[in-house]
Order: C-alpha cells, then structure tokens, then sequence
C-alpha cells in the first residue's frame, strides 16, 4: 500500500508564534498533540520536510525536537528538492515548485498533504485541496489536523484511460 505524504514546514505549523511571546526554535505542544491525531488517523502517513529545517545548519535542530517528541526517525522519509541554487525558481513560489518537483519524482505518491502556514508561495503552483495552511500565531490546531486526515484519506482521482 502507498504510503500517505504529509509535506512538513516547521515554523508556523509545529511551532506557533504568538506575538506577545519571543520565538524559540522549539516545538509547540499542543501543536505537537495535533500532529500526532493525524498519524493515529492514518498510522501509514510518512513526512517529507519542506522547511527550511532540513537545510544546514538547522537540521541537527529538526532531528533534535523530532526525537525530543518521539517521533520515530522512520516516520520521515526525506525532504523535498532544495532550488535555493536555481536562478529559474522564484523565491516567492520556492516552497511550492520543491513540492511540485519531489511530487514530480515520485508519481506513485498520490494521497499527499501540504502542512504549511506559506499561503503565496503555494497557493499558485499546488491543488488547494490538498493543502492545510495554518496561522502562524496558533500553528497547527486539531481543526487543522482533522482536514488534513480528510485529505489524506480522500480516493486518489482514476489514471486516465488509455
């Protein structure tokens, strides 16, 4: 069975940023508990990192809080392509044509779903029906999580006929 995709930004989704608080490279909890209603949901979704986290040098941070809040290393599967270095990617769509590309390189991967609080630089270039975009104040909220498990557990459309 083809695993379900969860494309994962961390800030703004798994830590929110309330504006009366400094912001700390740390996982907010009850973002964290929403997170995990998704994978009791769906116990066969695995992540792809699409932040900025699974870059150096904040990497070594990602893998710290990830296991810090006991997800199992299994559970993430990789990261989506970096076109920092592309002079053809606009910065303002990057995060959505990285998405576009693993997508592209992985055409089996039919039941997927965007995590992100990066409305523009997605909105142009994905489905919106497969997309979850948080307020970064809040991050991710069990409504947010409940859409997502939708998502996720929607029938892929048909291939086309030949």
């Amino acid at each position: 069975m083809e695993p379900h995709i969860i494309f994962l930004d961390i800030d703004g989704v798994l830590i929110a940023y309330p504006e009366e608080e400094a912001t700390k490279p740390v996982f907010t909890p009850r973002c964290v508990d929403a997170f995990r209603m998704i994978f009791t949901a769906v116990p066969t979704a695995k992540v792809v990192f699409c932040t900025t986290w699974r870059l150096p040098p904040q990497v070594n941070q990602l893998h710290e809080q990830w296991l810090l809040h006991g997800f199992p290393p299994s559970l993430a599967i990789g990261g989506t392509p970096d076109l920092r270095g592309d002079p053809t990617v606009s910065r303002l769509h990057r995060r959505g044509l990285e998405i576009l590309a693993w997508l592209k390189a992985n055409p089996d991967a039919t039941r997927w779903v965007v995590l992100d609080d990066d409305r523009p630089a997605i909105e142009p270039i994905l489905e919106l029906h497969h997309c979850v975009f948080t307020n970064p104040e809040c991050g991710l909220t069990s409504d947010g999580a409940l859409r997502a498990i939708e998502i996720l557990m929607m029938e892929p459309p048909a291939p086309p006929a030949s």
